[in-house]
């Protein structure tokens, strides 16, 4: 293969790549909207999830 075509390989994998992340951050951030009717952490508020409000034991 020539040079030319190696680039555009190139090119047209790394669009694919970044296809594919837009889409998996773009669910993530539906799975985090706080207006849901059934969030993923019980404090949704911007800046607190993933925050642990009692002791684990």
């Amino acid at each position: 293969m020539d040079k030319t075509t190696m680039i555009v390989i190139a090119v047209i994998a790394i669009v694919v790549i970044g296809f594919i992340f837009k889409k998996l951050m773009d669910t993530e951030v539906k799975k985090n909207d706080p207006t849901l009717a059934d969030p993923r952490d019980s404090d949704t508020l911007p800046g607190n999830q993933g925050i642990r409000h009692t002791r684990e034991k």
